[in-house]
């Protein structure tokens, strides 16, 4: 009995309003962190596509096509790490707003 009664309680807590907002919030800072870390990685592709715009001459939509992978790798990389940070981070916890740089930097408090 007093297991379904910490259960009960944990879930009303779970899901509060203040809950919600901060596993809003903590998904924010990880679309964000993620975002960048896909960028970072990813920047040459970007950079040599954005070139294909500079360049005059017929072959210069070639460049454009570098698009493809490097969305395809910022994607990987926004939806993997996401998907491993909520899970490891914020899923089935409860939180509070003082953790967000455990959350964001993934440093244990």
């Amino acid at each position: 009995m007093l297991d379904e009664l910490t259960q009960a309680v944990f879930d009303a807590a779970y899901r509060s309003r203040k809950q919600c907002n901060l596993r809003l919030l903590f998904s924010a800072l990880l679309i964000l962190k993620h975002t960048l870390r896909g960028f970072v990685f990813s920047w040459p592709l970007y950079l040599l596509s954005a070139a294909g715009l500079a360049l005059p001459g017929q072959y210069a939509w070639a460049f454009l096509l570098l698009l493809i992978p490097a969305v395809w790798v910022s994607g990987t990389i926004l939806w993997k790490g996401l998907s491993e940070d909520y899970a490891a981070q914020v899923r089935g916890r409860l939180l509070k707003l003082r953790e967000w740089r455990r959350v964001l930097f993934g440093a244990s408090e």
